[in-house]
């Protein structure tokens, strides 16, 4: 049942379960850029590489995945009921529940390189048809350093097939563990994808790399305006974002510089 009442909502939070994390600093690409903390050690552990994109399986995570915030599903409805966050450096963090993730994709190649047996996202954690599902390009090997177009071919959110979204390579590597929005384009409507099907580069970089595409669902953001200096966010700033079974509550961080800074903090997931 929706929470509906301020009673429901302290009953819920009261009853609720708490989770920590801890990550170590990593270099990024700088200022005003994204970095997965997906790979960190720390808490929780490192995850690994998705599978590639030519694997046919295993493309959708969940809470038992290594890397995820050990999420328990509950026996009740649940939202992110508190966030509270601190980091070394000035940053915005991010949490989200990766929905679909790859790896493999190369740059020195201008061939489509096509997704084998991409599936569906998890229905029971997508139930509005992939309109909130946003498109990123996650870097697992740095590629090379030459401005190109990358387009990932896939199905939005109103079920077009042959769509197109795309990322303006810059001339310079991406560093490992960099996080990219590709650019949803066409209509005024699309808001989300459903699926990826495949992935193009309009010049070959020199260097192959290893680049992936995740498909997430963004649950929360929290400003870390100052170092060393939490921040925290309760229910109400948050809106009750809703937090599915098997969500595989995930991290990246917006950078002021370049490192990620340690971060470190907790969620509470209110039990309804």
């Amino acid at each position: 049942m929706a929470i509906t009442a301020e009673d429901g909502l302290i009953a819920a939070l009261v009853g609720g379960a708490r989770y920590t994390f801890f990550k170590p600093s990593a270099a990024s690409e700088g200022a005003g850029t994204w970095h997965s903390l997906w790979k960190l050690a720390g808490w929780p552990p490192a995850g690994a590489n998705p599978p590639a994109y030519t694997a046919g399986s295993g493309y959708t995570p969940t809470s038992a995945t290594t890397g995820a915030i050990p999420f328990t599903n509950p026996t009740t409805d649940a939202y992110l009921g508190k966030l509270a966050a601190q980091g070394a450096t000035i940053g915005t963090l991010i949490i989200y529940d990766r929905l679909w993730a790859c790896s493999g994709f190369v740059t020195n190649s201008t061939g489509t390189q096509t997704v084998t047996t991409p599936g569906s996202l998890p229905s029971g954690r997508d139930p509005n048809g992939g309109d909130d599902v946003e498109p990123w390009l996650e870097v697992y090997t740095a590629p090379g350093a030459t401005t190109a177009t990358w387009t990932m071919t896939g199905v939005d959110d109103d079920g077009n097939t042959g769509v197109t979204w795309t990322y303006t390579h810059p001339a310079n590597a991406e560093t490992a563990g960099q996080m990219m929005p590709f650019v949803l384009g066409g209509t005024a409507t699309r808001r989300g994808c459903r699926q990826v099907t495949s992935f193009a580069c309009s010049i070959s970089s020199g260097t192959a790399g290893d680049i992936g595409v995740t498909l997430l669902r963004r649950l929360a953001e929290i400003p870390l305006t100052a170092a060393n200096v939490g921040s925290v966010l309760d229910a109400i700033a948050l809106g009750l974002p809703y937090v599915y079974d098997d969500a595989c509550l995930a991290m990246m961080v917006q950078c002021s510089t370049t490192n990620t800074g340690v971060i470190m903090g907790n969620i509470v997931i209110a039990k309804d």
